[in-house]
């Protein structure tokens, strides 16, 4: 999950101070930029020696093979002058020729020394403008408000009676019908653990089999995510902060005699996690949420391509529990319905993917009669895959105020 290395080389006709300005506007630090233009004319400059190194590697081998042919004598000794240093300035064809078969051989020797310590040095360079490259979020769209505060995101739209308020708060509610015990719960699993019970799960199955049939109707193909994800995987479809601050992670128990070592995976925060795993290094635009890439090519002609996800998702949630949050709300285990879309990235197709998904959201709850207003999120809080984010705030009467059920973000390429 970064953004193209070419974006920042001015050479390839690109403009840096695209991405400098974008960050500034997300209230990031634009010196990460400076760090991965000079990371990357480093590593351009070893990758070039390192591609000279090669280039003589096969000068000499087919000079081996040509001197053999030619039925030269391999000589007596591999030794050179006393004075020598292996130099790319002073092996070329002309000085080759000059040598001995056994000398040459020696020379190959020496040479493939030095293209592992080119190897060495580039996967070094690499790591460091990698590191730089992850902190830098995507381009963000025109049409974003720019702020750091989310007191100043954009309302887009509202439905529904949003003023209303109501004597009960859904906790009251879960209660009254007896479909939810925090206790046993939280003994069991601890702070925010819960049973969800009678009527509380027909109502949750429900709405499930509503949100596939509407999806399914619309024409996506339906999805059960696994639930847990190998590091390396995870590593390119998650953001960095989220291995600390989201994930939690768990140890595979590895009995293959070949394979002593255990290995470390990750549960699923979200399905989008491993639905973007689905086709790893395709470069396309891709829609809500996250985006990676497959040894898979996809076709222009086969896109957009439409996913629904259903997937228990389980992630750390920070902060204390109070009115808005206590219930079955912000938990640590929960199921989830998710859109997740790959689109062309020519024209206009990935941002009217974007306006039909978040469409689809309005449409479901308004079939379930839900007022809600979709924002505009500010620049400063957008993830960094995200070049433009709605979220559909549901009104909660009982607690007076608006909470997100949905967000849709369209992450481009990145």
């Amino acid at each position: 999950m970064v953004l193209d290395i070419d974006l920042f080389r001015a050479d390839k006709n690109y403009d840096p101070q695209v991405v400098r300005d974008s960050q500034k506007k997300r209230y990031k630090h634009v010196e990460l930029l400076d760090q991965v233009i000079a990371y990357d004319k480093l590593w351009r400059t070893v990758r070039y020696e390192a591609d000279a190194w090669n280039k003589v590697k096969n000068l000499s081998s087919r000079t081996v093979t040509e001197k053999k042919q030619a039925k030269e004598n391999d000589g007596d000794s591999e030794e050179f002058n006393k004075d020598f240093t292996i130099s790319l300035d002073i092996i070329n064809a002309e000085f080759l020729a000059k040598l001995i078969i056994k000398q040459i051989i020696r020379l190959s020797t020496l040479i493939d020394t030095e293209i592992e310590k080119i190897k060495e040095k580039l996967i070094k360079i690499e790591n460091e403008r990698n590191m730089a490259l992850y902190e830098i979020g995507n381009l963000v769209h025109e049409s974003v408000p720019i702020s750091d505060n989310e007191d100043f995101n954009k309302i887009e739209r509202i439905f529904g009676d949003c003023y209303i308020r109501k004597i009960y708060s859904h906790i009251d509610l879960i209660h009254m019908i007896d479909g939810y015990d925090s206790e046993r719960g939280a003994l069991i699993a601890g702070s925010r653990g819960y049973f969800m019970k009678g009527p509380a799960v027909f109502l949750e199955q429900a709405i499930i089999q509503l949100a596939l049939r509407v999806l399914n109707d619309k024409g996506f193909e339906i999805l059960y995510t696994p639930f847990f994800m190998r590091k390396d995987i995870m590593q390119e479809v998650a953001q960095l902060s989220q291995f600390n601050e989201e994930l939690y992670e768990v140890v595979y128990k590895n009995d293959k005699p070949d394979e002593p070592i255990d290995e470390v995976k990750y549960l699923i925060a979200t399905s989008e996690q491993a639905i973007a795993a689905f086709h790893r290094f395709i470069n396309v635009n891709l829609s809500f949420e996250i985006c990676c890439c497959s040894d898979e090519w996809l076709e222009s002609k086969q896109l957009p391509i439409r996913y629904c996800e259903i997937s228990s998702c389980l992630r750390q949630e920070t902060g204390s529990c109070d009115l808005d949050t206590c219930g079955i709300f912000r938990l640590y285990q929960f199921e989830k319905i998710e859109q997740f879309c790959i689109s062309s990235p020519h024209g206009n197709q990935s941002w009217q993917v974007f306006e039909e998904m978040i469409g689809n959201a309005e449409e479901f709850n308004k079939l379930l009669g839900i007022p809600y207003r979709i924002v505009n999120i500010v620049f400063g809080k957008l993830s960094d895959a995200a070049s433009k984010q709605f979220d559909l705030e549901a009104w909660f009467p009982g607690s007076g105020k608006f909470c997100e059920l949905v967000s849709c973000s369209n992450c481009l390429d990145y």
